[in-house]
């Protein structure tokens, strides 16, 4: 490929000359560093034998001792000895960094890819060859590379949270993101299991009350109730319909105290009104297949709980 003249992307600073110049000192730079590199690699293969690919048993040790010697890091040495194993002598593209070598060095047509720069491109960058290799790039440009970019950084569940709390920091971002029903309901499951887990604690603390006071002495026992259940026997359904019911007491009994009832509209009173309509009916049906053991809906139930707000 015909080499085309350097245009100075930064006219006001350099000129075309100039800018020329210093991309053509770097690039020899960087041509001497890529020779040092494959140089150190093969130096690794003739101290001790490849067996096949990669880093075989008990080179790491000669490695590690080596680099100690020399003044590198073993895990420099062992990138150079893996991607000279690589690319073979004859095989390696004439002006081409060893980092974009070594992007490329697990793609099986590597040998004719190196020579073939993407569409529009003169050379090769590190980040086009990660990309070319199915690698994350260093600096994403799709938005499918950003988004693994972000899921790779997303995997510790420390830096999730943190990067959920900066999102949630932007209105017009969280706005997006819980304007999608998928979304909406992920968070209320997540909100669910989270007031579950909370009842069923506080069940567990209940009961480790209850079990202390057995051992208090019968006269200084205050007049409790029963536990209504084995919690530590009984089923998981069982455990679910207690601790959601639960979680809802729980929460009037913290909110209702606090409501400013006389800011209310007409229109907000009667919505919770119907809202509690039907719950009321939920709870109806629930007790009647408890009671029953018929789990069957009824035209006028179904509409019930199919209401919205909407005649309110």
């Amino acid at each position: 490929m015909a080499k085309t003249k350097l245009i100075s992307p930064f006219p006001k600073q350099f000129t075309d000359r100039q800018w020329g110049r210093y991309v053509k000192q770097g690039r020899d730079m960087v041509e001497e560093d890529t020779s040092v590199q494959f140089r150190l690699g093969d130096l690794t293969l003739k101290m001790v034998k490849p067996k096949g690919r990669g880093v075989n048993h008990g080179v790491f040790l000669v490695l590690d001792r080596f680099a100690d010697e020399i003044g590198s890091n073993v895990n420099t040495l062992v990138d150079y000895r893996h991607v000279a194993i690589a690319w073979p002598p004859d095989e390696r593209a004439p002006g081409v960094s060893w980092s974009v070598h070594a992007a490329l060095d697990a793609l099986p047509d590597r040998f004719e890819v190196i020579r073939q720069p993407p569409e529009g491109r003169e050379r090769w960058t590190e980040d086009l060859a990660l990309s070319r290799a199915g690698r994350l790039p260093h600096r994403p440009l799709t938005k499918e590379e950003k988004l693994d970019r972000v899921r790779t950084l997303m995997r510790e569940d420390e830096s999730a949270s943190k990067a959920v709390e900066e999102m949630i920091r932007r209105p017009d971002v969280a706005q997006r993101v819980m304007s999608s029903p998928s979304n909406q309901r992920i968070l209320y499951r997540a909100h669910h299991e989270q007031r579950e887990q909370a009842a069923a604690a506080r069940f567990a603390a209940a009961h480790e009350r209850d079990e202390a006071a057995d051992e208090v002495p019968e006269v200084q026992q205050v007049r409790r109730r029963e536990p209504a259940v084995d919690y530590q026997r009984a089923s998981s359904e069982v455990l679910e319909l207690i601790g959601s019911g639960t979680a809802f007491l729980v929460d009037l009994q913290r909110m209702i105290p606090g409501l400013h009832v006389a800011e209310f509209t007409e229109r907000e009173v009667r919505a919770v009104l119907d809202n509690h309509r039907r719950i009321r009916a939920a709870l109806d049906w629930c007790d009647s297949a408890l009671s029953t053991g018929d789990k069957s809906m009824d035209e006028e139930l179904a509409r019930i709980l199919s209401e919205g707000d909407e005649q309110s």
